[in-house]
């Protein structure tokens, strides 16, 4: 029989139920005739029907007593639409519905079996590693033994334990701060005093992935595997003596419900045994394993697992922000103490500047008033320095400051004025003429001196240049001006 686009009126199946199974022929099933799926399904061959199809066929399947019917229009069969024809090829598969229950449980059980045994697997090594874990363990009576100190003086002083999920609760007890908690001092205290068992969690490798798994589920796909064995095995009852030559479904299923019980029977003695494992873990950390779970147990753990890696990781960013505050501060620090130290020489040089400035006036007034300026003769002569010898030995060999050496060439330049002053006087008192040429030497030299300490031009030309101890004065007078 070929599938065809036969058009017509249905006869026995309901419209939905056409319309189904036309969806299922132009996809899942498409390029396959009718015939060559009922000897797929007689096979019991699967290569090319997977259990979403077969679980669709058992769905769209029509009732026995629809099924019943179209086997009456056997005579009418071209007739048929498209879809009652395909109805009409099921009905004829002996058992066509224990036939393909029993095809989508074989196809199932290596996909089910293959994901419960890893599953089994990591909550028993889970089980090992919480048991032998020394690490945890002395992390844990750290934990005992700062919840004593803290609750020392109250009704919980001195406890022998406490319940795991308190460990989900560390950081809810906050520090005075309140920018740490206790699992951050936690951290803090096993890296810094305990570092051999900060690493706590490299012991604890299938924590995680025990976590995940469900005892409900586990025990609910178990239970189902040995409910279908039990089915599979009465339903070979019904085919020891086939109808067809190509019905190999006794065979076939004969062969897997022989591997399958072996398979289970495994399962089942890991899952039993992975019970007792995780009743004993649980007793051994004083919990009750008929109020806790597996799933309970170990995500407490868990959990306190991640956030204990988390405070590490804040604890060292908070590490860090301190050490930039500090280096900020410090840099603040040193620029202060930069400007003040600027300032403070600031302010020493401006009194340097006006001590140096009233001491050679002081002085040129001093000569003035005693004469000593008018005096050649009393006048200091400066020694010749060597020429010879380096600038520091100048230095050294020089017993007078810089104040003494300006007042000297000060008092040079004024003494050469007051010899020619008193050169005028004498010459006007012999010829009595006071605009003689003479005079306005003199005059000219008063005018520089006045010049020098009024800081004010002369009012007439100079005759000679400033000398060096005159140009020292000025400034000096000019900086005592300003101050």
């Amino acid at each position: 029989v070929v599938s065809t686009q036969s058009t017509g009126e249905l006869k026995v199946i309901d419209p939905k139920a056409s319309q189904n199974f036309g969806i299922l022929l132009n996809s899942s099933l498409k390029g396959l005739t009718f015939d060559e799926l009922r000897i797929l399904i007689l096979k019991c061959d699967d290569s090319s029907l997977s259990p979403s199809v077969m679980e669709s066929l058992l769905r769209f399947l029509p009732s026995q007593e629809d099924m019943g019917n179209l086997r009456l229009l056997k005579d009418e069969y071209d007739e048929l639409c498209t879809a009652e024809q395909f109805a009409f090829m099921l009905s004829n598969i002996p058992r066509i519905e224990p036939r393909l229950q029993a095809m989508v449980f074989k196809k199932k059980f290596f996909e089910e079996a293959k994901e419960i045994k890893p599953d089994l697997t990591y909550v028993i090594a889970a089980c090992e590693e919480l048991k032998t874990s020394e690490k945890f363990g002395k992390c844990l009576e750290l934990i005992l033994l700062i919840g004593n100190y803290m609750n020392s003086g109250s009704r919980n002083a001195e406890s022998y334990g406490f319940k795991l999920n308190f460990l989900t609760k560390l950081q809810n007890t906050k520090a005075h701060d309140n920018r740490s908690n206790m699992l951050h001092f936690l951290a803090n205290l096993l890296e810094n005093r305990y570092p051999q068992w900060v690493n706590f969690r490299d012991d604890l490798r299938n924590l995680e992935k025990a976590r995940r798994v469900s005892d409900d589920q586990l025990s609910k796909q178990l239970r189902g595997m040995k409910k279908s064995l039990g089915n599979l095995k009465k339903e070979l009852e019904y085919h020891k003596n086939p109808e067809s030559i190509d019905d190999r479904f006794g065979t076939e299923m004969n062969a897997f419900l022989e591997y399958a019980n072996d398979e289970y029977e495994k399962l089942d003695a890991t899952y039993t045994n992975m019970g007792k494992c995780v009743a004993e873990i649980i007793t051994f950390y004083g919990e009750d394993p008929k109020k806790t779970n597996a799933e309970e147990f170990f995500s407490d753990i868990v959990t306190f697992c991640n956030d204990f890696e988390t405070a590490r990781v804040e604890n060292a960013k908070m590490k860090e922000a301190k050490k930039r505050e500090e280096k900020q501060k410090e840099l603040k620090e040193k620029e202060k103490r930069r400007k003040e130290q600027k300032e403070k020489e600031r302010k020493d040089f401006i009194i340097d500047q006006q001590g140096e400035g009233e001491g050679v006036l002081d002085d040129l007034m001093d000569a003035l008033k005693t004469g000593q300026a008018y005096n050649r003769e009393n006048r200091r002569q400066k020694p010749r320095q060597n020429r010879g010898k380096s600038a520091p030995d100048k230095r050294k060999k020089g017993d007078r400051g810089d104040r003494e050496q300006n007042r000297d060439r000060l008092t040079d330049s004024i003494g050469d004025g007051g010899k020619q002053n008193r050169n005028l006087q004498r010459g006007r008192s012999k010829t009595g003429d006071s605009q003689s040429p003479r005079n306005k030497s003199g005059s000219d030299n008063n005018d520089a001196l006045d010049s020098i300490l009024n800081n004010t031009p002369t009012s007439r030309p100079r005759q000679r240049t400033q000398t060096r101890g005159e140009s020292k004065a000025s400034e000096a007078l000019q900086r005592v001006r300003a101050l």
